[in-house]
């Protein structure tokens, strides 16, 4: 299978690229390691997203996340659309400042809105716009989605697309601000869309969660050297934004969630191993020795050494 590789596709010092394909009537089944929009301005093209099938006409935006498999053919003589592709940095640096992109283009709640016939997920109506999602398994929606814009709202959307594109082309001085200026502006049309007046309170839960995803990256990485800034690109979080629901759902901050976790698995190292005290607090994440023990105090109130005598 094919994978579109970053260094390949989008530079690293712009975070975007920005292409229009004319006439482009299919591409092999692959996958890609950036977060791609595509819009339809003219013709019609099936796709296949993780193996389901959207059916994509004029005014319809789909979403592909990365590491998605995606396949398309084109269904007219004359097709031409716009690849709209972005890196996680630019979504947690330049973009979003209280929403996750991911979550809401997964949000279970969209379910009921599909109408699944032979293979192909087309959306019924919802408070003036159409939106596609693949189907879920135990209650769990993978990224990807449609978001249909309607006749009246169609030359709204291709105008901001095509100044996008002449901006990125052009790159004339202050292009890059004036990319991310377009790029809140189309967002911000499709989170109208999905967080319309019509969406239940039930939605919005699923809009601003910890996910379990988003707690396994955490937990995975956090015997390492670990950033805010860093979680937040991963999981497409503002970081301010991501600290601040991080605390409201976890019930502490992510510097305690951290602080707790490496020093839990330091006692269940001093129990279990024979490790001495440097090599356990080097195994769990701490340089500094002095901040180690404080921290150990801090939830055991023993010192490391008086809390392995203690547990033997």
């Amino acid at each position: 299978m094919l994978t579109y590789g970053l260094d390949r596709f989008v530079n690293p010092k712009e975070n975007i690229n920005i292409i229009l394909m004319k006439n482009d009537l299919s591409c092999a089944i692959h996958t890609h390691e950036f977060v791609e929009l595509i819009f339809t301005a003219c013709g019609t093209s099936e796709h296949w997203i993780d193996g389901t099938r959207y059916l994509a006409e004029p005014g319809d935006l789909l979403f592909v996340n990365y590491g998605q498999t995606h396949r398309f053919n084109a269904l007219t003589e004359e097709h031409r659309y716009y690849n709209l592709l972005y890196t996680p940095e630019f979504f947690s640096d330049e973009l979003i400042n209280s929403e996750n992109i991911y979550e809401i283009f997964s949000i279970p709640m969209f379910n009921e809105f599909m109408d699944a016939k032979s293979g192909t997920k087309r959306s019924k109506s919802f408070n003036g716009s159409q939106i596609q999602m693949n189907s879920f398994k135990g209650g769990e929606t993978s990224a990807a989605q449609m978001v249909s814009f309607g006749d009246d709202e169609y030359q709204g959307i291709i105008q901001i697309i095509e100044d996008m594109h002449r901006e990125f082309t052009e790159k004339e001085t202050g292009y890059r601000s004036v990319l991310n200026g377009y790029s809140r502006v189309l967002f911000s049309k499709i989170l109208r869309k999905l967080k319309g007046s019509n969406v239940s309170g039930e939605a919005q839960k699923y809009i601003s969660r910890i996910t379990e995803e988003c707690l396994a990256y955490i937990n995975a990485r956090c015997f390492e050297k670990i950033t805010l800034k860093e979680i937040a690109e991963h999981t497409f979080y503002n970081p301010s934004y991501f600290s601040r629901i991080f605390k409201e759902q976890c019930g502490v901050s992510l510097s305690e969630y951290i602080k707790e976790r490496r020093i839990t698995e330091a006692a269940r190292l001093l129990r279990t191993s024979e490790l001495c005290n440097d090599d356990i607090m080097e195994k769990v994440g701490y340089t500094d020795k002095k901040q180690f023990y404080k921290n150990f105090r801090e939830i055991y109130s023993v010192t490391p050494a008086q809390y392995r005598k203690k547990m033997l």
